[in-house]
């Protein structure tokens, strides 16, 4: 029988996020820039007798209901396999944070299964697309991508090294269809963004100034209306000229540094500010 197998489940941030439409399925199309950060979650997955997730410390989704269910029941599908897996999954990325941390775990949990059952002919991003939108993206194991559609275009860009960024967190929680029902037409800005940044990894011509140039996201209009905490951290941080940029649906904010060293000094400044900010490696 085939061992158990481990994984690092890692967080997302989106440099920006362009919603270019609507779709007939309810969807929004995106155009989309994803990077890893070093924050991770840890998944086991190993064979058993049935279905079982066990989510340290608990995140209050109901039982079966969380991605990384649905991950096994859908590689159960597709395969003919029972739906019976142990899978394990130790939480350091917040929930419903804008960090992709279940859709992270799902994608974790379908590559931990497709060695188990030694399925390796599935076609994982099609069947994660099946699952939820960033699903894809997580299930290729690449660093940095550009992603349209709905999720289900990954297309992995070039890793440049490491860039430093600090990640603002928040107690409070986005549901993200709460966030994209909020959307508006008029809350676009950021169609360019994504395909300057996309331009810009293939070519090997990246550089924090850029980023921080290109960090705009069409979903902080929504955001702000339904979590004003995003906009006061947003406008507090500027006042000591710290540019927070949103990722994913909110509310988790981040800033892109010059150096380790930068990032650094930013995090100690907006901790004064009675903030949870830490400083992380992106790919880059």
């Amino acid at each position: 029988m085939t061992r158990a197998v481990t994984l690092l489940a890692p967080a997302k941030i989106n440099l920006a996020l362009a919603v270019t439409g609507k779709r007939d399925d309810g969807y929004h199309d995106l155009r989309t820039v994803f990077a890893t950060v070093d924050l991770a979650d840890r998944v086991r997955v190993a064979p058993y007798r049935r279905l079982e997730v066990r989510i340290t410390p608990d995140v209050g989704v109901p039982p079966g209901d969380d991605l990384a269910s649905r991950a096994v029941r859908a590689m159960a599908k597709v395969t003919g396999h029972d739906p019976a897996a142990f899978v394990h999954i130790r939480k350091r990325i917040p929930v419903a944070a804008g960090l992709g941390g279940g859709s992270s775990d799902a994608g974790a949990v379908l590559r931990a299964l497709a060695s188990i059952w030694k399925r390796g002919d599935v076609d994982l991003v099609a069947l994660a697309a099946t699952i939820g939108s960033d699903v894809p993206f997580f299930v290729t194991g690449a660093r940095v991508a550009f992603v349209g559609g709905r999720g289900e275009r990954v297309e992995p860009l070039p890793d440049r090294g490491s860039i430093h960024v600090v990640i603002v967190r928040s107690r409070a929680r986005l549901a993200t269809k709460d966030v994209f029902a909020e959307f508006r037409v008029a809350d676009r800005h950021a169609a360019a963004s994504a395909d300057v940044l996309r331009d810009a990894f293939a070519h090997g011509q990246v550089t924090p100034q850029l980023l921080r140039d290109s960090a705009r996201n069409d979903l902080l209009g929504p955001a702000e209306r339904l979590c004003p905490w995003v906009a006061d951290t947003r406008a507090r941080a500027a006042a000591h000229d710290i540019a927070l940029a949103l990722s994913g649906s909110g509310p988790t904010l981040f800033a892109i540094a010059d150096d380790r060293r930068d990032a650094l000094r930013i995090a100690r400044v907006l901790r004064r500010l009675g903030l949870s900010a830490h400083a992380h490696t992106m790919a880059g």
